[in-house]
């Protein structure tokens, strides 16, 4: 039962960074959140405490698989192999963390309720236009 909670906890720390950095990138984004975005002293702090968990987390999944691999008792070869193997990966996991803290997102999801403000579409209302709304413009028609 330890050794299973002891995986999972690992599974999890693996998958933090994950889910933590688009969750703070979404809520300190003008883009994604509009008047609603996290002031900038939420967003500094926010981002210390993630960064500073994620390094917490990516410190104990590699000294715990550096002590797996000092204190296993699979031949030495085996070790090597299985070295070779993971090393590489957790740098791919490193860089594809830090890769997801700098990836730009251009998308606006954000919908200005101005547009629909009544004073706006007053004029629109005795002529046959409709107005534009973003939010079902891609919508696909049932068939």
């Amino acid at each position: 039962m330890i050794v299973f909670f002891f995986f999972w906890q690992m599974i999890l720390s693996f998958e933090l960074p994950f889910s933590l950095i688009p969750l703070l990138k979404f809520s300190s984004s003008a883009n994604k959140m509009g008047p609603y975005k996290s002031s900038v002293y939420i967003i500094v702090i926010s981002w210390i405490l993630g960064l500073g968990i994620i390094s917490i987390n990516v410190y104990y999944l590699s000294t715990a698989f550096v002590g797996w691999m000092i204190h296993n008792n699979l031949p030495k070869v085996a070790t090597v192999f299985i070295a070779i193997l993971v090393f590489p990966l957790m740098v791919v996991y490193i860089a594809s963390v830090i890769s997801l803290m700098f990836r730009k997102d251009g998308v606006a999801t954000f919908i200005d309720t101005t547009k629909n403000d009544p004073a706006v579409l007053a004029p629109m209302e005795d002529s046959d236009l409709v107005p534009y709304r973003e939010d079902l413009a891609d919508i696909p028609l049932p068939k």
